[in-house]
């Protein structure tokens, strides 16, 4: 493979003091990674990055496509790094530009193998827009590490060089061919290409991945200046292009507004003696001072401290007219499961952009995931708010990487009213099916009466056997009938005496009944004591239209009274009598309650909030459903209930599977 970056060559190296500096600092950019630390003194991650060190191993700045196989795995797993294929960001440039020329395929159209076919001719504008404010609107790619949405001279997944120019598809690149379009001379066109990398701004974390990033943005001019003037720029230009460059691609932690303090995301904090003795608070703490970024504001001459820009969003004035990029999706975290930080990235950019369109993870669409309940529930009642496009298969976008949930690319504008999603499908029919179905929904739904595992009676069961103690829960404080727990105890018998609660549990993924004397049982549990309908906690993979089974556990039951579960399974309802509870068996098994359903179920996981939109129904002999009808009969009837159309049926009856 061709060599991509080269801190040796000519106008590189020629540049090397300036393309280090931090604007911020007055200093050099620190690494800001551990990847290096290997090679010693200067390479460890809070270190700055030495001119004479780094040429020492001018070889260990390159792409992250032509690092090892294992450097790259490790990078994806602790700095969230992912590739950003080439097509990824042309599609998101073009949602761009498709807003700002209210005209779609300006620069290329998108091709199904996702290739794209050049405009050959000159781009058009009209008399509203001109090609000068087009080069003026000052974009911001966050995370931007080797900045792939600013200039494409190669694609970052594959390492492929993107030739001719006008072939590239960054924002950047797309700038510069209206300057080369429209400039009439070479005063004007050096004067519109200086405005135009004056207009385009990136940050990353990552020393290595900014200083490749600056790199790429000066090798992108020097390219365009050849192209046009066939010669090559003199060095008087190449430095203030470099300056402008240096100013506008800076390090910084997108978390914090600062200048990173070392690796990102350290996984644990080193106590020292200052930690246990207040009066030392602060004296043996080695860490420098966080110091915030400051930035370039070239229409005004100033500049300005980055976390100012967000005072701006009270007054209706942001910086940047769009900001677009691939954020972090998690924060690797030492013995816990990782924690998304991607909430964070967009609500920033939100801050300090008119119009963001990002890709991120998909699952806060749902309602599901880690990210806060209260800030799902915010984008999906925010009006300006819309998703541009939903992959389930985040491996169809960013190679050999499992996200679940899938990744969707989210687009927000302040000056446009979307309508609010509130609950987000990929399909058109299942949207229209839920606004039927709404007004039902403030009645009740199926999750209000979901009752989950059964409960242990701590102070009964550790007086009987208090070498549990250390077994069940922390301190007794777990109360919960957990699998492991189910299929280990000699609590539990495989026999039945008079007065047990039976138990269902899995032993090695099987569906097993165990039985256990009722007073180690929490007394006044939701459905103990009555008949309820039991359903896998966890079942396929979270595709519409699944079955509410698997091969070893079997299909939802009744639950007759006196029957306990864990957590492997669910209970739904609370019924005095089996016909009710038979009626819910049904229901549940209807391809209209899987429809609903599948609103929310997005993974294998079925839990207790995934059932929100599915209505709750009268089971009673009194109920509006006559529930002596079979499953399919049934379906017939809630269709008519909800006033759902052919297309809507069709829909149904097409996607969701038969249960019997």
């Amino acid at each position: 493979m061709e060599k991509l970056i080269d801190i040796q060559s000519g106008p590189v190296v020629s540049l090397l003091d300036l393309l280090l500096k931090d604007k911020s600092t007055k200093k050099n950019i620190i690494w800001a990674t551990d990847t290096y630390e290997e090679l010693g003194h200067g390479f460890t991650d809070k270190e700055p990055i030495s001119r004479i060190l780094l040429l020492q191993h001018a070889d260990i700045i390159k792409p992250r496509i032509q690092k090892s196989q294992e450097a790259q795995q490790e990078r994806t797993r602790k700095k969230a790094e992912v590739f950003t294929p080439a097509w990824l960001c042309n599609r998101m440039n073009n949602d761009c530009d498709k807003e700002w020329f209210s005209r779609k395929d300006v620069f290329n159209a998108e091709n199904a193998d996702r290739t794209w076919t050049v405009v050959e001719e000159p781009i058009a504008f009209s008399k509203r827009k001109n090609w000068k404010q087009y080069v003026d609107s000052r974009r911001l790619e966050i995370t931007c590490g080797e900045a792939p949405y600013l200039v494409s001279r190669y694609d970052v997944s594959t390492g492929q060089l993107i030739v001719p120019p006008k072939h590239r598809i960054g924002q950047l690149d797309r700038k510069l061919r209206i300057v080369n379009e429209n400039a009439t001379d070479y005063d004007e066109w050096v004067k519109w290409v200086i405005r135009a990398f004056e207009a385009s701004y990136g940050y990353e974390y990552q020393g290595d991945n900014l200083l490749i990033a600056r790199i790429n943005l000066l090798l992108t001019f020097i390219d365009y200046y050849q192209e046009r003037w066939d010669k090559e720029p003199d060095e008087k230009l190449l430095q203030t292009v470099a300056n402008k460059i240096v100013w506008n691609i800076w390090q910084m932690d997108g978390m914090k507004d600062t200048i990173p303090l070392g690796k990102p995301y350290a996984e644990y904090h080193q106590m020292t003696l200052a930690d246990f003795i207040p009066e030392m608070a602060g004296v043996a703490d080695d860490e420098p001072e966080a110091i915030p970024c400051k930035i370039y504001n070239w229409r005004r001459d100033n500049s300005i401290l980055f976390n100012k820009l967000k005072e701006r969003k009270a007054m209706g004035h942001k910086l940047f007219n769009f900001v677009i990029g691939n954020p972090p999706f998690q924060e690797d975290t030492k013995d816990t499961s990782d924690k998304p930080v991607y909430n964070n990235f967009m609500d920033a950019a939100y801050g300090v952009a008119n119009k963001v369109e990002l890709i991120t993870p998909a699952r806060f669409l749902f309602n599901a995931g880690k990210t806060p309940k209260l800030w799902n529930e915010e984008r999906l009642s925010d009006s300006h708010f819309k998703v541009l496009k939903y992959c389930e298969d985040s491996s169809k976008v960013f190679s050999n990487t499992d996200i679940k949930g899938g990744v969707a690319i989210s687009y927000r504008d302040d000056s446009q009213e979307f309508g609010a999603i509130r609950a987000f499908s990929t399909y058109e029919e299942l949207n229209t099916i839920l606004q039927k179905v709404q007004p039902f929904l403030g009645e009740k739904s199926l999750d209000d009466v979901i009752v989950q595992q059964n409960k242990w009676n701590l102070e009964v069961l550790y007086k009987d056997f208090p070498e549990y103690k250390t077994r069940i829960g922390s301190n007794g404080t777990e109360k919960r009938l957990t699998t492991p727990i189910f299929s280990s105890l000699e609590v539990f018998r495989e026999t039945y005496r008079p007065g047990d609660v039976t138990i269902l549990g899995l032993i090695k993924n099987k569906r097993y009944y165990r039985y256990i004397e009722k007073k180690y049982i929490e007394e006044n549990h939701g459905n103990l004591e009555d008949y309820k309908v039991i359903v896998p906690a966890s079942n396929g993979s979270g595709a519409i239209g699944e079955v509410l089974s698997t091969p070893l556990i079997g299909e939802p039951l009744i639950g007759e009274p006196l029957i306990g579960y864990t957590q492997s399974f669910i209970g739904i309802g609370s019924y005095k009598t089996k016909s009710e509870a038979n009626a819910c068996l049904k229901y549940v098994k209807s391809k209209f309650a899987r429809t609903m359903l599948g609103i929310l179920k997005i993974t294998q996981h079925n839990h207790k909030g995934t059932w929100k939109y599915v209505p709750l129904q009268d089971f009673t002999s009194a109920s509006d459903i006559d529930w002596s009808k079979s499953v399919h009969e049934i379906d017939l009837q809630l269709y008519r209930k909800y006033g759902l159309d052919e297309k809507e049926i069709a829909f149904i009856e097409s996607h969701v599977k038969e249960m019997a």
